[in-house]
């Protein structure tokens, strides 16, 4: 079956960038500070009157000494860290069997077969009672000499990474299936009709139920905690001048009522969301050769140009709930499928399997998030 080139990308983690730039910005701001203090200590006392001379004939002079001084030097590090970060910024794109690996100043095309592995590393800095961990990630490749060659991924997550391994993976073993396995899973789907049955309704109220259980008891928690706080607060000679066991008393109750806050809020959210999205949830899924059908609507698998999924093998929060997303030339159709209250986890892994099968062809249109 000829399909078209599919091409897929994955860029590094916005967070990640923003942690790059604080940590790099802090520790650039502190070497340049002390580069300043040697420099002023060194070269502008002893040559402040011949540079004070020299300020008519170079106006930039003055403007470039107060970027290594208070608080220039902390301008000019967050300059050099985005510069870095714009440099180092890395794009991982898989196009048919091909993997480009591409940076502003360099690209690199692997051939997926030569895929190997992910890594990371991790290095420690501790100061005392304080650690820093630094991770930096990989993906190795087996290189014209059949040895391993490592290509640094900067500022991917572990989330990012492991999305990029599935990607890649998946279609490795894919492309190594025996020719006559993917003819026969081919000719099956032909054969045999695959068709999964779901209840909006049910779906619904039992993950309605769930959160709403879980909404009284943060309320109830909230409501406990709060009152335990005020009578400790109000309770004349308790908590101003008591015992250092009432003060975290308070203290531990103030967290408590916090906590139980944002669960409570986190969980009228989610109930929010589901009654929005619930109208798109299918009643029938079926799966027939190149065809897949979600309730009235018809996708030619020459339609699809990605389909996003919630990962098979990872159970999802009570928060969480599960996604269909079909992308075609005439836009997105997003379903909704409720979370595990509601579907059972091996239907799940059911319509998991059988998208793998219907894009068995051109397995990096089917995307794990």
């Amino acid at each position: 079956m000829n399909t078209p080139k599919d091409d897929h990308s994955v860029t590094g983690s916005p967070l990640m960038c923003l942690e790059f730039i604080v940590i790099q910005t802090i520790i650039w701001g502190f070497l340049l500070h002390i580069l300043s203090y040697f420099l002023e200590l060194f070269v502008i006392m002893p040559l402040s009157d011949y540079l004070k001379s020299l300020s008519p004939f170079i106006p930039g002079l003055y403007y470039a000494l107060k970027l290594f001084a208070w608080p220039g030097v902390m301008i000019t590090a967050l300059v050099i860290t985005i510069i870095r970060c714009i440099l180092r910024r890395t794009t991982v794109t898989l196009s048919g069997s091909t993997v480009i690996i591409q940076r502003p100043r360099h690209t690199d095309r692997l051939a997926v077969t030569d895929f190997i592995r992910p890594k990371t590393v991790e290095s420690y800095v501790s100061v005392r009672f304080a650690a820093w961990v630094f991770r930096k990630r990989y993906l190795i490749f087996r290189g014209d000499t059949g040895k391993e060659v490592k290509y640094r991924l900067y500022e991917y997550s572990e989330k990012d990474l492991e999305h990029v391994t599935q990607l890649l993976t998946r279609v490795t073993r894919t492309e190594n299936l025996d020719e006559d396995y993917r003819t026969e899973v081919i000719m099956d789907a032909f054969q045999n009709k695959t068709e999964i049955r779901l209840d909006p309704r049910r779906l619904w109220g039992r993950m309605a139920g769930r959160l709403t259980m879980f909404c009284v008891f943060s309320l109830t928690v909230f409501i406990v905690f709060t009152c335990l706080y005020y009578s400790l607060l109000f309770a004349p000679g308790r908590y101003g001048s008591g015992s250092a066991l009432t003060q975290i008393a308070g203290c531990v109750s103030v967290l408590i009522s916090l906590g139980s806050l944002f669960l409570l809020c986190r969980s009228l959210w989610a109930l929010a969301v589901g009654a929005v999205q619930k109208s798109s949830c299918p009643q029938k899924i079926i799966f027939a050769g190149d065809m897949l059908q979600i309730d009235q609507s018809l996708y030619n698998i020459n339609r699809i140009q990605q389909i996003v999924m919630n990962p098979p093998d990872k159970k999802l929060p009570l928060f969480g709930h599960y996604q269909i997303t079909v992308i075609t030339t005439d836009g997105r159709h997003k379903y909704w499928l409720g979370n595990h209250a509601g579907l059972a986890y091996g239907t799940w892994r059911t319509l998991c399997r059988n998208m793998q099968n219907l894009l068995i062809a051109c397995p990096a249109r089917l995307i794990y998030r």
